[in-house]
């Protein structure tokens, strides 16, 4: 609420403008914009010149006119108070209105940079599962290298860490609608807590069998020595081979590899599923900033 005083004949104002934090002093000759609350002229309260009006006509027996101003005093100080919360509240109103369209801005843009970054991992999944495929649909492995093997066998993973950076200071704030589009404000708050609570845990999930699966091929079988040009090797390369192939084809290798293969194409349409909701989003973004 702003109060306004005249003194030596300009108005003072004390005002705070969103996104600026910290009040500043204004000089203006006119007034405008912001609540006004109380008026003072040449100094002195404008309300002892009514009072003076008043006592006047008590003095000159005009008691039915008195009590007519007396009203009409009483009504005027109403409708200005009600000018006054009219004011404020369309002022508190466009400055909402400016905050959500300032925080939407920035969501949709953290929105994009998701959808850029999934394109990433999506390209990498596939990548993944083409090279494991591979290997599981060969028979005979006469015409594929050791190195060749051992590059498919790998089983290695990465978590998406989505760009929360304008939903946290929303957070923090505690704003709890981004917009009057109610069915835009909870889709946008799904997105950031359960839909993205549920898609981390898938994520963990695979990170954590990737590594299980790393440790038996690299640490935990006793069948092959991991191929290594630094330390002298005390497995022949024919023997290394044999051994390497048996390992694929025995049960507990190709039951890891299958296992690897599928849980992969599980969180390729997970970040399908994740990229079509983020683009979505966007435009629903976009048709309300157009419509503000």
């Amino acid at each position: 609420m702003l109060i306004l005083v005249k003194p030596f004949g300009r108005f003072l104002f004390v005002s705070s403008d969103f996104p600026a934090e910290n009040p500043r002093t204004q000089t203006r000759n006119v007034p405008y914009t912001k609540t006004l609350c109380f008026i003072t002229k040449n100094g002195q309260p404008m309300i002892k010149f009514f009072r003076k009006i008043r006592q006047n006509l008590l003095l000159e027996g005009k008691t039915g006119k008195y009590f007519k101003y007396a009203i009409g005093e009483i009504i005027l100080v109403v409708i200005g108070i009600l000018i006054a919360l009219w004011i404020n509240n369309w002022n508190n109103q466009r400055i909402t209105d400016n905050q959500s369209k300032f925080f939407l801005k920035n969501i949709k843009e953290d929105l994009v940079s998701d959808t850029l970054a999934i394109d990433n991992y999506i390209k990498y999944y596939k990548k993944n599962i083409e090279r494991k495929k591979k290997l599981l649909l060969i028979s005979e492995f006469d015409n594929t290298s050791s190195d060749s093997l051992f590059a498919m066998i790998s089983s290695s993973s990465i978590k998406f860490e989505p760009n929360i950076t304008t939903f946290t200071k929303v957070s923090n704030l505690g704003i709890s609608e981004l917009t009057k589009n109610v069915s835009l404000s909870k889709k946008l708050y799904a997105y950031y807590t359960t839909d993205l609570k549920i898609f981390n845990s898938l994520i963990n999930w695979e990170f954590e069998s990737s590594i299980d699966e790393s440790k038996y091929w690299y640490n935990i079988q006793n069948e092959v020595e991991i191929i290594d040009d630094v330390f002298p090797k005390f497995q022949d390369s024919i023997t290394n081979r044999q051994n390497f192939i048996k390992l694929i084809k025995e049960p507990r290798g190709r039951n890891t590899l299958l296992g690897n293969y599928y849980r992969k194409e599980l969180i390729l349409s997970q970040y399908g599923k994740k990229k079509n909701i983020a683009v979505s989003l966007i435009n629903e973004i976009n048709d309300d900033l157009n419509l503000n």
